[in-house]
């Protein structure tokens, strides 16, 4: 039950830190390229190229709850490998093991989405796609201030793109 309060708290607050315009515009932006690129390449291909739409300004939802919109300009990060772990289960943070399913659960759709918008796109490359956006999101969070840079968030976040992915596999 803590944990479904966890993830509501979660996502609540991602609708208080994001402005509501961001949302709108993302949403028009999709629907008007949605509709040139059915009527321009037909449902195939239009189909395709709108999965990429999606995941790209899913993977820009991401980056704006994750760096943009934050306001802390205090440095933290932590570069031990699993140290949340630790952490949790010494009993330090009781909080932690949410935020690493999280982590997993948030990257879920970049996995399932870059799956069905490349269909030839390997394991591989969406393991390297998974991994070159969280770790761009750890550096600009360890450059610009903007949160905890940690390496626990790549290694979840990678984890949590190949379960999409995989789910991916699995309805084709």
């Amino acid at each position: 039950m803590i944990m479904w309060q966890d993830f509501l708290s979660y996502w609540n607050s991602l609708w208080e830190v994001i402005p509501i315009w961001r949302y709108e515009v993302g949403l028009l932006v999709f629907l008007i390229g949605m509709v040139i690129c059915l009527k321009i390449w037909g449902f195939r291909k239009g189909f395709r190229f709108n999965i990429g739409l999606l995941l790209i300004e899913y993977v820009v939802l991401i980056y704006c709850t994750t760096v943009f919109s934050r306001r802390t300009t205090v440095l933290q990060y932590n570069f031990m490998p699993f140290w949340s772990y630790f952490s949790y289960f010494g009993g330090e943070n009781d909080r932690l093991l949410m935020e690493n399913i999280m982590n997993v659960v948030v990257f879920v759709p970049v996995g399932l989405l870059a799956g069905v918008a490349f269909r030839g796109m390997k394991w591989m490359k969406v393991m390297v796609t998974g991994l070159g956006v969280s770790i761009g999101i750890e550096v600009m969070q360890f450059v610009f201030r903007k949160g905890f840079s940690e390496v626990d968030d790549v290694i979840h976040n990678t984890f949590g793109c190949m379960i999409g992915y995989l789910i991916w596999l699995a309805l084709k």
